[in-house]
């Protein structure tokens, strides 16, 4: 008996020990792609020292160098190969275009390197499933870059519902609007995958399905187009059939003729609704007896707390929040509007293979 007691403290000595470890280890993240968008990240990240060690690469080694003296990197390289052969390195966040993300997948799974992959996944879903085989059959681990799962408004959002707090779900009606014409390479519907809703629309697919589940069927249609210079739409209004008789609405537009943008989430249950901003520090809360507001920390874009389950995701060798298989799902829901609005009908998404 004392023997059995002497092995389980010993054993949970080491669990400690193992955690305290992995808790203080650093990762060897190379930023590959420095673009406006992987600045934009940085400038939120980088100054988390204590957990990474950060790398750039760029085909312009200019620009990797830059990104490497402004945000206090390691070491920068001008070349994908080189950066993701160094033993330094141990992990991936691709900043590059869609087209190339399997290929950039590929690239780290032969040199074991671990991928963080900005979204969508990939263009559709083949790719996307290509990708993903890649990675388990290099042994990586693969998380897309979905920071709306990280969003201090979505969390607290699931949770009042998960516990009751507006009974049954009813209705999820998203509105996104803003005035942007794409640049540069997502003028290119074969690069992007499509136009607007693939590329920034997929956040809010993915906070529909996060809270509300997997629809079978979408509807959708395109408004008339205001960005001509894109092949790709530049809106979309899509209805979702979602679990339990819930109705899911998502208005995107990044050619509405406004000076800001306006980003709201409404969750309407059977004893309540709920209403925020996604980047935003409060949830207004609302029955047919009292009106609220629950005050939440600011989450800034959710990326700190991405970026940290990630590394720690690698650290403990389990799954990420957002898998792969989550990723998937939302690529199908954009892709299933898509041939909805193209075919002026209803689209299941066992059509896609999902």
């Amino acid at each position: 008996m004392a023997d059995e007691l002497g092995y389980y403290w010993l054993s949970l000595y080491c669990q400690y020990f193992q955690y305290l470890r992995g808790s203080s280890m650093k990762l060897g993240l190379c930023i590959v792609g420095c673009g406006g968008y992987s600045n934009t990240v940085l400038s939120e990240i980088h100054d988390l020292r204590d957990e990474f060690d950060f790398y750039f690469a760029s085909r312009d080694a200019r620009k990797a160098r830059d990104y490497c003296e402004r945000f206090g990197g390691v070491d920068y390289f001008g070349d994908y190969e080189e950066a993701l052969a160094d033993p330094r390195v141990q992990a991936t966040y691709f900043f590059t275009p869609h087209h190339i993300h399997l290929e950039n997948a590929e690239l780290a799974a032969r040199c074991s390197k671990h991928i963080l992959m900005e979204k969508p996944i990939a263009r559709t879903i083949s790719e996307a499933q290509a990708l993903a085989q890649t990675a388990r059959d290099g042994g990586v681990s693969l998380m897309v870059a979905e920071n709306y799962r990280f969003l201090h408004t979505v969390r607290r959002c699931k949770t009042m519902i998960e516990s009751g707090g507006i009974g049954k779900l009813r209705l999820i009606d998203i509105r996104a609007e803003g005035y942007r014409a794409p640049a540069e390479w997502r003028n290119d519907a074969a690069a992007t995958g499509g136009g607007s809703f693939i590329d920034g629309g997929i956040h809010y697919v993915d906070v529909m399905l996060n809270i509300g589940g997997v629809p079978s069927q979408v509807h959708a249609l395109y408004p008339p187009k205001v960005h001509r210079r894109s092949e790709g739409e530049d809106g979309i209004v899509m209805m979702a059939d979602l679990p339990g008789d819930c109705v899911g609405v998502i208005n995107f537009s990044r050619a509405t003729p406004i000076r800001e943008r306006r980003d709201w989430i409404e969750i309407t249950g059977t004893e309540g609704c709920l209403g925020f901003a996604p980047y935003g520090d409060e949830i207004a809360y609302e029955n047919t007896k009292v009106k609220r507001t629950v005050r939440l920390p600011a989450a800034r874009r959710g990326v700190r707390e991405m970026a940290r389950e990630f590394r720690q995701s690698i650290l403990e060798e389990r799954a990420p929040l957002m898998t792969g298989e989550e990723a998937i799902k939302d690529l199908a829901v954009v892709l299933a509007a898509y041939r909805s609005a193209t075919e002026r009908r209803h689209i299941a998404l066992s059509e896609l293979g999902v």
